[in-house]
């Protein structure tokens, strides 16, 4: 069966950040408006310099609108893969500060059922062998996406606390994009700093290339079979630290209240889910990699908890797609029912 896997991926991500955008609008939601296209601004920054910096990877050419080589509609992606997160982890009363934790697990959980598909269904092209590290698809940009959604829904969470009607803030709100991709790239060097500092030490004893910020000049070495270890080990223990800091907090807090089940935004990330696990299997690709039908499953299931558990908890019930109701509202609503019903009597 010949399926365009690009035109289905472009329109699926053109029609949801298109429909999350035109939400947005229709609710006369300057603040989101404005985050969906610094995020769509941070997706398109981030992937052209990660393509020009590391050239590591590269994008079809299949796809139909593109700009420096990127598709836009990887722009569009990120933008509402983030907004999504981040409206999610909103639903639950944690603090602000580790709502990005949350943001970027969500996110994980996508990358790692999709990734590895993608680069079999050519939509984009690592340069490592397919049967090393994540399937194909090297530890750093499971690691990247963890940054990459940290690092965007940190700063804007930051700026959401800030006097909106400040010069500061607003100078904040036009920069994000930039400030966004300075600490993703941080971090992301950070966590190849820690993952080839054993290899240096221990088997060329040699530290003069260890702070290096820029790889690509010599980008073998954090694809020798040391360092790729390394990679592995630390991106384990970065997950499992998420995975507490989440289990704590939401165990920690007494009120895991979601008033408002989103189904827009719950659709997108169920769609991004379920087409690279449709691909995984109409191209029969689960049969060589079974592992990976599993691990489609799996982060599926954990989607669906995520978004899920929250609603189960819950006493009252508000389910949306574009207009959102207020609780104190209908709180107030029933209140007055009530009264009228015991008057009737």
């Amino acid at each position: 069966m010949d399926i365009n896997f690009y035109l289905i991926f472009e329109i699926l991500g053109i029609t949801a950040f298109l429909l999350i955008f035109s939400r947005a609008i229709y609710q006369k939601n300057r603040r989101t408006v404005f985050e969906l296209l610094a995020a769509f601004v941070f997706g398109l920054l981030l992937e052209i310099a990660n393509i020009y910096f590391s050239q590591a990877y590269y994008y079809s050419d299949q796809f139909l609108f593109r700009i420096f080589d990127v598709p836009i509609v990887v722009g569009m992606c990120w933008a509402v893969i983030i907004y999504s997160a981040m409206l999610l982890s909103d639903q639950y009363r944690i603090s602000w500060t580790i709502k990005p934790v949350f943001d970027a697990f969500t996110a994980l959980v996508l990358d790692l059922s999709m990734d590895a598909v993608a680069i079999r269904l050519h939509l984009w092209h690592w340069k490592i062998p397919l049967n090393q590290e994540w399937y194909g698809v090297p530890f750093e940009n499971l690691f990247g996406w963890i940054a990459v959604v940290f690092s965007f829904s940190f700063i804007i969470r930051f700026i959401r606390t800030l006097n909106p009607k400040r010069f500061l803030t607003k100078l904040l709100q036009f920069f994000s994009p930039f400030i966004s991709y300075g600490l993703f790239y941080l971090g992301l060097n950070i966590f190849l700093i820690l993952a080839i500092a054993p290899f240096q030490i221990n088997y060329l004893g040699d530290w003069s290339h260890l702070f290096n910020l820029c790889f690509k000049h010599d980008i073998t070495i954090i694809y020798h079979p040391q360092v790729q270890f390394w990679k592995m080990v630390i991106l384990i223990i970065v997950v499992v630290e998420m995975v507490n800091i989440m289990a704590y907090k939401v165990l920690k807090s007494k009120n895991i209240i979601q008033w408002h089940f989103d189904i827009l935004s719950f659709s997108v990330l169920t769609a991004l889910h379920l087409l690279f696990m449709i691909g995984l299997v109409i191209t029969n690709i689960y049969q060589t990699l079974p592992f990976l039908l599993f691990i489609a499953i799996f982060m599926f299931l954990v989607h669906l908890a995520l978004h899920f558990v929250p609603l189960f908890l819950q006493k009252e019930k508000h389910i949306y797609f574009f207009k959102k109701i207020s609780p104190q509202i209908i709180k107030t609503k029933k209140q007055i029912e009530t009264i009228i019903e015991s008057k009737l009597k």
